[in-house]
């Protein structure tokens, strides 16, 4: 039953429904269009009608009204559809592959300053420490930098405070070396949400409850990650963690791949090499902590980051969570339901592309 609507009204609107989706199966798509149109008229809130008509409009190609409609869905279920994300995550790629741009993109922030930049790397890849460290100076596009590269890491904790310690910049970049860089002007975008925030990173939770950073899963994960695609050349997955745009602040712990960090306050931070003496927990340990010092974290979805890696949650991963575990007793939450909704493109320029228009979808 739809709250606010007569028994009677239901009844229609369910006959309209199964009229629409009689039309959709013997291919009639505008008179299905029209049926969940007059289902969503007698009940605005149902979400059946609204998903429907979602997969009528794709049908149609008419994207734009396609995925706002998979986002009424999502909003009227409270982000519990994750059906409706992970199907307007795929018409956006559709739409993107069809040449389309549905919503009216979102330009980056303008530039916020020149702030030089120190990067810090631990690597023992020479050739994926090349190409990263050229990728990153042509989007550094000129600015002043430094890289500060660590090949004999003891831990990522233990080579990070060494990195940090020599950085002369205000603005410190922590990085894999297998992260590649897509969106024009990034550090741009890192400088302009660094100014209302102390550490930033692409993809985060605003609720840290166990031992990882996406542990409380949905609907607390927030950002945008791109990963190799899969069997095709050249393709990008892009992973959407919620329909959140721009700079997301309110973040209690931030994935590691990327981030970045007012140098003042990851130095009064610090990374727990003494806890965490090996490649784990490097990330989820400082964010929390700066967190619980107060100070101010967020996502930002201005910068295209593709990640080469999925990660590595083996015997190593458990043993160091049991030191998590130890030292922050409090974080105990159950698992929460972490969707990676995810679709592939057949290049990185339309990854960036679907990555604009998600922040156009945010405004429309």
């Amino acid at each position: 039953m739809v709250p606010g609507v007569t028994t009677a009204a239901v009844q229609a609107a369910q006959a309209f429904l199964a009229a629409g989706n009689a039309f959709r199966s013997a291919g009639r798509t505008a008179d299905a269009i029209a049926s969940y149109r007059r289902a969503i008229e007698i009940a605005p809130d149902g979400a059946a009608g609204h998903y429907n008509l979602a997969l009528a409009l794709r049908d149609a190609r008419q994207w734009r009204e396609a995925i706002v409609s998979f986002r009424n869905v999502v909003e009227i279920t409270g982000s519990r559809d994750h059906e409706a994300m992970q199907n307007l995550v795929f018409t956006l790629a559709r739409a993107i592959e069809h040449g389309a741009e549905p919503f009216e993109a979102v330009p980056p922030s303008p530039p916020s300053g020149t702030a030089p930049v120190s990067i810090v790397v631990c690597s023992v890849r020479p050739a994926l420490l090349a190409a990263m460290q050229e990728n990153y100076r042509a989007a550094l596009g000129g600015r002043d930098h430094e890289f500060i590269a660590i090949d004999d890491a003891r831990s990522l904790c233990e080579g990070y405070n060494r990195g940090l310690a020599r950085a002369r910049h205000p603005i410190v970049v922590f990085s894999h070396d297998d992260v590649e860089l897509l969106s024009p002007r990034p550090f741009d975008a890192i400088e302009h949400a660094l100014e209302a925030h102390h550490v930033v990173g692409i993809a985060g939770a605003a609720l840290a409850s166990g031992p990882a950073v996406m542990w409380a899963g949905h609907p607390h994960l927030r950002g945008f990650v791109a990963l190799p695609g899969r069997d095709t050349p050249g393709a990008v997955q892009a992973t959407v963690y919620g329909l959140e745009c721009g700079i997301v602040g309110g973040m209690q712990a931030l994935d590691g791949f990327f981030f970045a960090a007012r140098r003042d306050a990851a130095l009064a931070v610090g990374f727990d090499e003494e806890t965490f003496d090996g490649f784990h927990f490097y990330d989820l340990d400082f964010t929390y902590r700066a967190h619980a010092a107060g100070l101010k974290l967020a996502v930002t979805t201005e910068v295209c980051a593709l990640h080469r890696s999925l990660g590595n949650f083996g015997e190593d991963w458990r043993r160091y969570s049991q030191r998590f575990a130890r030292k922050f007793p409090s974080l105990d939450g159950p698992r929460g339901a972490n969707h990676h909704y995810a679709a592939q493109l057949s290049s990185r320029d339309n990854a960036v592309r679907f990555l604009r228009q998600m922040r156009g979808l945010a405004r429309a």
